[in-house]
């Protein structure tokens, strides 16, 4: 079991509580609360089998690893996959199927792709290496050691993770990378976790007075989707102008040291665009640069819009509409749909699924799965159905790639 990385997260958690208790921060569509679902985790025996970054049961796959750069429609059909293996498994063991209920659920799920916002601490060792590579020396001092040119590194050794430091590299970046190329070098560019493995070399190497940690409020993604509005980052990164990147998937698919290194290596072309066309560069300031990542990170989160009629032909495809109709044997799916949301939707497929499949079993019948971008469909076709009864629609013929 990796200690410091689980301390670190309880910690990281156990202050978002704290903080969200004191602040009463709202969650983005589709809900649910993180912190409500680490307790869920738990107290519905999920630890039992599953760990969290090496914390926990080994009889099913780390959760931490398992969930990391899904949707909340690729985390529900990831969950619906896996479910006929753990109803064999809790029955063989004795312990009762979990149950949860719409918030429930919302909040499990929530926690589960929260839990990609923590990420394990950098090496101190690789940051040395990429200090010397990024030669970032030639610029800063760091323990007494280096040009002076820029601004002392030590005041960001109190910090444990790199946010501050990336939003302070974020603001000087222009003025950065001109100097970088008035003397003859390139731009440096991070790669991998290097942005986490540097803020650990100076966390090691920094002056400063006592070991006290600088202690952050977690990152909101309600207040960064204020910034994104501000920032007008959708001008360019929700449109086809400027071919900027699409940022929500990137952000889903990497940590946040990850994500923030990434911004980095954005920033000197953004700059440049930004320049040609008169824009002011975007500044960030407190936790604004944080709240901004937390909110990319969890609109990947919520996915795409799916499409009803490759919906419909899953519906179909998968046997549904043998049982799942208006007068059918199985709950009409579009009718619970109607009557909440989609995180009851989950609710009902998980609490259906052991009834489910003992009637499968007993007739033969192949679990239905779900393959990537399916479940977003079938949720697509069936809010379809929810807004204009009785019409049909007609499914594809033939899957779209994806």
């Amino acid at each position: 079991m990796n200690e410091p990385r689980v301390g670190l997260v309880l910690a990281g958690l156990c202050l978002a509580v704290m903080t969200a208790s004191a602040h009463a921060v709202a969650q983005p569509a589709p809900g649910g609360n993180p912190f409500r679902g680490r307790q869920v985790f738990d107290q519905k025996g999920c630890i039992r089998c599953h760990s969290v970054w090496g914390h926990g049961g080994s009889l099913g796959p780390d959760m931490a690893v398992a969930v990391a750069g899904k949707t909340w429609d690729e985390l529900v059909g990831g969950f619906w996959n896996h479910t006929p293996r753990m109803i064999d498994e809790l029955k063989a063991r004795g312990y009762p199927w979990p149950t949860l209920d719409p918030e429930e659920m919302a909040d499990t799920l929530s926690y589960l792709h929260y839990l990609r916002i923590f990420d394990e601490p950098g090496s101190p060792a690789r940051g040395a290496d990429a200090y010397s590579r990024l030669q970032c020396g030639s610029c800063h001092t760091l323990g007494g050691r280096g040009r002076e040119a820029g601004l002392p590194l030590d005041r960001f050794g109190v910090y444990p993770t790199p946010a501050a430091l990336a939003q302070a590299m974020w603001n000087a970046g222009p003025r950065m990378q001109q100097e970088q190329l008035r003397r003859g070098g390139l731009v440096v560019r991070f790669t991998g976790r290097e942005m986490a493995d540097l803020q650990a070399y100076i966390r090691s190497e920094g002056r400063r007075t006592g070991r006290d940690v600088g202690l952050q409020a977690p990152p909101d993604p309600d207040r960064g989707a204020l910034v994104y509005r501000s920032k007008q980052c959708g001008v360019c990164h929700e449109t086809d102008r400027g071919g900027a990147p699409e940022i929500f998937r990137l952000a889903l698919s990497r940590t946040v040291p990850e994500t923030t290194g990434q911004l980095w290596n954005h920033s000197y072309a953004m700059s440049t665009t930004m320049a040609e066309r008169g824009v002011q560069f975007p500044r960030f300031a407190g936790s604004e640069l944080s709240d901004l990542v937390a909110y990319l990170y969890f609109r990947g989160y919520v996915g795409q819009q799916g499409d009803a009629k490759r919906g419909a032909a899953v519906f179909s495809g998968k046997g549904c509409a043998g049982c799942h109709m208006a007068g059918g044997t199985a709950p009409d799916l579009a009718l619970v749909l109607k009557q909440t949301d989609r995180a009851g939707l989950a609710s009902a497929m998980w609490n259906h699924a052991p009834s489910m499949h003992r009637m499968m079993s007993a007739q033969g019948i192949v679990w239905p799965k779900f393959e990537s971008g399916e479940m977003r469909d079938l949720g697509a076709y069936l809010q379809e159905t929810v807004k204009t009864p009785g019409t049909v629609i007609a499914p594809e013929k033939a899957a779209q790639p994806r």
